[in-house]
């Protein structure tokens, strides 16, 4: 009997066949059919079929090649369905085609998903009362796909770009909240050189996008790194001076992001801005809780952006406080003085 446990068999008396999986005895095959179920057959109702590597006369066929599995692909389709905690954001990005001819060139819209799980998007032009879709699909992670390309008249007629979309992977992922954002672009004029800066997404300049809550979480870091470097200040000063009584002391906090960061370059005018404002931030609450009386911030004259935002805050956050123009003689008109006692 060359009948044996994983010989592919045919029915007799039947349409049909499939696997010899066991025997019950001397006179019965289980054999699971092609719907998966095992049942028991008379050997003397199989036939062997050819596929399972013998001749009908029971003589052995050359075995056939094993199939050689991609080491690399299977690896590749675990690491994709296991587990991964999820990091990165979504962005839209605006960028020249030709950024040393800004007056005439012509703009790419890009959206670049710069996180570790796929992301199903939508994104249309908002025009506050009615949507128009732009582009829908989906885009794998850490890569980017192109929504549009816009002349500088018609990227100027766009008031704003909603992106709304999920993230997802294969296998386990980890949850996160729908995105559903309105990026406003009234007043954006892509003719400012200044507006498109050095990415780690092209290799061209490009005015980059975030989504709310990779906004709120870049504010933070450029906050904490303001903090870090106020406190390394305060540390170095500590060291290297003298200490004084502060009752009657005036500190001086230079405003100018040269000051504060090593490098702005590729920094828009909004980052730059808000790193301003946290190291400002973080300067008036440490002199709050000292001794000091007065502090002054330098800020310059510049286009009064910094100083509007300075002052707009104090009278929001810090009603308690009282300010005003810091000497003439001494800072000319670029400083604040607020006085904290």
């Amino acid at each position: 009997m060359r009948i044996q446990i994983g010989t592919r068999v045919k029915f007799l008396n039947d349409v049909g066949g499939g696997i010899v999986r066991g025997f019950s005895d001397d006179r019965y095959a289980m054999v699971e059919n092609n719907d998966g179920f095992e049942i028991p057959v008379l050997l003397n109702e199989l036939l062997i079929d050819e596929a399972s590597g013998y001749s009908d006369d029971g003589t052995q066929l050359p075995a056939p090649k094993p199939v050689v599995q991609d080491k690399q692909a299977v690896k590749a389709s675990y690491e994709k369905s296991k587990f991964l905690q999820f990091k990165g954001n979504i962005c839209l990005a605006i960028v020249p085609q030709n950024d040393q001819l800004m007056h005439v060139t012509d703009f790419n819209l890009y959206l670049v998903n710069d996180s570790n799980y796929t992301f199903v998007y939508q994104v249309s032009q908002d025009d506050a009362s009615t949507l128009k879709l732009l582009d829908s699909g989906e885009v794998e992670a850490d890569t980017k796909t192109e929504i549009g390309e816009y002349s500088q008249s018609a990227l100027s007629k766009l008031r704003g770009i909603r992106l709304q979309g999920f993230y997802y992977k294969t296998g386990l992922f980890d949850p996160q909240p729908v995105i559903d954002q309105v990026f406003d672009l009234s007043g954006l004029s892509v003719y400012k050189a200044n507006l498109f800066g050095e990415n780690e997404f092209f290799h061209q300049k490009a005015f980059i996008l975030r989504d709310e809550l990779a906004q709120r979480a870049e504010e933070e870091r450029i906050k904490q790194e303001a903090k870090k470097m106020l406190r390394e200040k305060e540390a170095t000063q500590v060291k290297t001076q003298h200490k004084s009584p502060k009752n009657d002391s005036i500190e001086e906090v230079d405003l100018h992001i040269e000051e504060i960061v090593e490098n702005s370059a590729g920094m828009s005018n909004g980052e730059i801005i808000r790193t301003q404002m946290a190291r400002f931030e973080t300067a008036l609450e440490t002199a709050m809780r000292s001794k000091t009386q007065k502090i002054v911030f330098i800020h310059g004259v510049g286009n009064g952006r910094l100083r509007q935002e300075l002052r707009k805050t104090l009278d929001r956050k810090y009603t308690e406080l009282r300010y005003q123009d810091a000497s003439f003689m001494e800072y000319g008109y670029g400083a604040t003085m607020v006085y904290l006692k």
